[in-house]
C-alpha cells in the first residue's frame, strides 16, 4: 500500500541550502507520493501590489534552517526509507499547478551574464504576470505590455545533498540534482537522480511557469506552485553518475560544469552509455547513431555550473 503526504511551505519545512546534516521533515517509503506547495524562488508570499513596489516575503525561518547566503526557497528534505548511496532515486512528476502570479527580470546587477551583454549598467527591467493555470497563460499584471506567455510549468530545483559536509548553495546544480533548470521536466516526466547520502534527503522549489533553454537572463518566469505531485521509488538496479530523465517524447542525459564544453561532452558520454543499454550496442555504434538522432541542448548558462542535456527521441531508431 502506498501513501500520499502533503508538505506546505512553513518555518518547519522551508530552507535555503542543501546539507546532509539537515533534519528531514518527512519520512516515506519507496512508492509513496508527496504533494508539495512551494513559494517562489525569492521567498515571496504575494503578488506585487504596484509596479516597483516590494512584495511581502517569508522571513520566519528557524535558526537551523538559515544560512548567511541567499538561497532559493526549498521545501523538504524528505527521507526515503532504504535509499542508500549508490542507488538511484526515481521521481515521477505527476502534476504541477502554478500559482496565480509570477515575475521575471533582466539586467541591473553585475552577474557574469549581464556583464557579458553589457546589461550590468542598465536599469533592471522587472515584469510581473498574472497566471491562469486553467488556460495555461501568463499576462502582464499591470498592463504595461500586450504580450502573453504560454505556461509550461516545471520545478527549477529538484535534488538532494552530496556527501560533503556543511551547507551548500542552492544555485549550483550538482550530480545529485538541485538547480537543474531543465524545462523538459514537466508533468508526465520522470527524473532519475544518483543518491549520495542515506535517505536521499530530497527537496524541491524554484517553480518556473515558463523558461527557454538557457534561462539566459537569470530568472525564468518565477512563481509559487500550488501543487507539485511527485512519486518516489528507490532504484537499486540503476547506477548513475549524473541525472537522467524520461520525458513524454524521449530520453535526456544531463551534465553540469563551469565549462560549457565540458558539460556538453559529459552529457553526450552519458547518452552513449544510455543508448548502449537501450539497444544492446557498443558505445562506438551508439556514437554513430547519435550523430544522426541525438540533439544537444543548453539547459542553462546562469548557475555558475552550466548545464547541457542530450536528447534522444523514443522513435529515433525504428
Amino acid at each position: 500500500m502506498t501513501n500520499i503526504y502533503e508538505l506546505e511551505p512553513t518555518s518547519d519545512t522551508l530552507h535555503g541550502f542543501f546539507s546532509k546534516e539537515l533534519e528531514p521533515v518527512l519520512t516515506i517509503q519507496s512508492g509513496d507520493t508527496v504533494i508539495f506547495r512551494t513559494l517562489d524562488s525569492a521567498w515571496g508570499l504575494e503578488r506585487r501590489l504596484a509596479p516597483g513596489k516590494p512584495r511581502k516575503k517569508f522571513t520566519e525561518l528557524k535558526p537551523n534552517r538559515q544560512t548567511n547566503q541567499f538561497g532559493h526557497a526549498l521545501v523538504g528534505p524528505v527521507y526515503v526509507e532504504n535509499a542508500m548511496p549508490g542507488d538511484t532515486l526515481e521521481i515521477k512528476i505527476n502534476e504541477i499547478v502554478p500559482g496565480s502570479w509570477g515575475w521575471t527580470s533582466a539586467g541591473g546587477f553585475p552577474s557574469y551574464w549581464n556583464k557579458r551583454l553589457g546589461m550590468d549598467q542598465e536599469e533592471e527591467v522587472l515584469f510581473d504576470f498574472h497566471l491562469d493555470p486553467k488556460k495555461m497563460l501568463g499576462t502582464s499584471q499591470f498592463g504595461n505590455f500586450d504580450y502573453n506567455v504560454a505556461l509550461h510549468p516545471f520545478m527549477g530545483i529538484m535534488g538532494m545533498p552530496t556527501e560533503e559536509e556543511g551547507k551548500h548553495s542552492t544555485f549550483v546544480p550538482r550530480n545529485t540534482g538541485g538547480n537543474i533548470d531543465c524545462k523538459d521536466l514537466q508533468a508526465g516526466s520522470t527524473l532519475y537522480l544518483p543518491i549520495a547520502v542515506e535517505g536521499g534527503l530530497f527537496s524541491t522549489g524554484d517553480g518556473h511557469g515558463a523558461q527557454g533553454d538557457g534561462e539566459v537572463a537569470g530568472p525564468a518566469l518565477e512563481c509559487p506552485m500550488e501543487r507539485v505531485d511527485l512519486t518516489f521509488h528507490v532504484r537499486e538496479d540503476m547506477k548513475l553518475k549524473r541525472p537522467r530523465a524520461k520525458t513524454k517524447s524521449g530520453w535526456i542525459t544531463m551534465a553540469f560544469h563551469e565549462d560549457l564544453d565540458e558539460a556538453m561532452w559529459l552529457a553526450l558520454s552519458d547518452m552513449l552509455d544510455l543508448m548502449s543499454e537501450l539497444y544492446s550496442i557498443s558505445r562506438t555504434e551508439a556514437y554513430a547513431y547519435a550523430t544522426m538522432v541525438v540533439d544537444l541542448r543548453v539547459t542553462q548558462i546562469v548557475n555558475f555550473s552550466k548545464g547541457v542535456h542530450a536528447y534522444l527521441p523514443f522513435d529515433a531508431l525504428g
